[in-house]
């Protein structure tokens, strides 16, 4: 349905996120992606994919947040260590109709902080790796809808 009415709205014309890897997919989903390093979400599935496989493996993230309370119209911060997933998770976020708000991994935590209050209360989408170091004292309570885990796990004591 959102596709559909995307569709009317720029009539066909709009550049949607959310189907990168399925347009891809559409012209010949045999063709092959090799990344430098496994999808942190996923260690063991290695880096050689096809289209095909991705925009399968965006659905998949799709369904997570969904089933995680994401809805279409909200933000979700994407503030994680750097790798290829950032891209899968963006699709994937924007596919269930939210917005997706990229923070580069190289920021500091103040700085992320800053930007987090300046969205509003996003979701915020993270690893474990960014929860102990960059946002390890940074208060995220008040801050952030709620708090994702892409990968890894929350360090002790964390709240959100």
């Amino acid at each position: 349905m959102l596709h559909t009415l995307l569709g009317r709205a720029t009539r066909g014309n709009g550049f949607y996120i959310g189907d990168i890897f399925h347009a891809a997919a559409r012209r010949d989903a045999s063709t092959s992606v090799i990344l430098d390093h496994p999808p942190q979400w996923a260690p063991d599935s290695g880096t050689r994919f096809t289209v095909g496989e991705l925009a399968e493996q965006t659905d998949e993230l799709a369904a997570r947040l969904w089933a995680a309370g994401v809805r279409p119209t909200e933000r979700v911060a994407l503030y994680k260590s750097e790798n290829f997933d950032i891209a899968l998770l963006a699709c994937a976020v924007s596919r269930i109709g939210a917005v997706p708000a990229l923070l580069s991994p190289s920021l500091d935590g103040p700085t992320a902080a800053r930007l987090l209050l300046r969205l509003e209360q996003p979701w915020l989408l993270t690893d474990g790796d960014i929860l102990a170091g960059q946002l390890r004292h940074i208060p995220l309570d008040g801050t952030v809808r709620r708090t994702l885990l892409s990968a890894g796990a929350a360090p002790r004591g964390h709240t959100g």
